[in-house]
């Protein structure tokens, strides 16, 4: 029988949390799967344990190769996937009972080659716990009907992991392994609405992800943050040419300026999270300057962000009046989500 689903869990010294996150796929309502560890040069356990999950259970395959980054693991994973369909699992997370075959369904149904769910995010608390981080679920809706503007603020951040993908669509679309310490899913995203319009969200919560307090999710070092400004480029580019895709003429600029605001505002958080000192802050905001001039723009764009998204368009205001250390104070430590 054809493999319907390979689903790629980048590994990487997680011996004490991969037996859940396997264990969640391999009780998903589907039949013919394929699971692929991808053990990234774990130094622990690790290995022993996906090999042995991989006896317990054929579906199971274990791939190693020597530490690369979890964009190398992901990548390596789509080089060897058999199945129709592609999702992507972090050893630390889980699938939500029946996520898979919602996914499935939905994709078979709207012949849609992206099909993305909702997703709970458990964030780790001083104390070990952990707590929900509550989110707009948004609504249901297609970017071939509903237009990209709307797809994309009805299904929020751009992650890999609570999506199912075409693997036909996906055969020249990797991940950027420069990206060390995340913003991959956005850019991998953005490639990927370039190559079609046969997108669809569900409202349905399909995946629960957990940020540790080591989380590459969370930036809270300077080489984190150093990490993530290096790659605003290929951020920014992979978002231009998506809208110059999929959106009209006329609707571009909008878009542009609600993009650009979720990138000012993005490094504003990852600037105060990481408490960051005034070199570096200087540094992050000329790369993100140098980077935007490359497109055009208008000088009161932010305009365009009102009505949608406040924080934001104060975010992108203070950046444009390069007062941008002014939003640590309004934003004290509300969520990004």
């Amino acid at each position: 029988m054809a493999v319907r689903i390979s689903i790629i869990i980048p590994v990487y010294n997680a011996a004490s949390t991969l037996r859940a996150a396997v264990d969640s796929i391999l009780a998903q309502d589907m039949d013919s799967i394929e699971l692929l560890l991808v053990d990234d040069g774990s130094s622990d356990e690790t290995p022993a344990l996906c090999h042995e999950l991989s006896a317990q259970d054929a579906r199971v395959r274990v791939i190693t190769q020597k530490n690369a980054g979890i964009c190398a693991a992901r990548n390596r994973g789509l080089s060897v996937a058999h199945g129709e369909y592609i999702t992507f699992c972090d050893d630390d997370d889980v699938f939500m009972p029946g996520a898979l075959r919602l996914l499935w369904q939905a994709a078979e149904r709207e012949r849609a080659d992206v099909v993305r769910g909702d997703y709970r995010l458990l964030r780790e608390q001083g104390d070990g716990t952990f707590r929900e981080q509550k989110h707009d679920s948004g609504q249901k809706c297609a970017l071939c009907t509903d237009g990209y503007e709307a797809f994309l603020q009805n299904s929020g951040p751009q992650f890999v992991w609570n999506a199912l993908y075409r693997r036909e669509i996906l055969q020249d679309v990797r991940f950027d392994e420069r990206c060390r310490y995340g913003l991959e899913d956005f850019i991998f995203n953005m490639t990927v609405y370039t190559k079609t319009d046969r997108a669809v969200y569900l409202p349905q919560v399909v995946y629960q992800h957990y940020e540790s307090a080591q989380s590459t999710s969370l930036c809270q070092s300077s080489q984190a943050l150093r990490g993530r400004i290096r790659v605003l480029e290929p951020w920014m580019a992979a978002e231009y040419a998506a809208i110059q895709k999929r959106c009209a003429p006329s609707q571009q600029k909008k878009l542009w300026a609600l993009r650009k605001a979720e990138a000012v505002t993005f490094l504003m958080h990852q600037l105060r999270d990481a408490k960051a000192p005034a070199a570096l802050r200087r540094y992050a905001w000329q790369t993100l300057r140098t980077v935007l001039q490359a497109y055009p723009s208008c000088t009161l764009d932010f305009w365009q962000g009102t009505g949608q998204n406040k924080k934001k368009t104060v975010a992108l205001l203070l950046y444009q009046l390069r007062m941008q250390r002014l939003y640590d104070l309004l934003s004290g430590k509300q969520s990004t989500k």
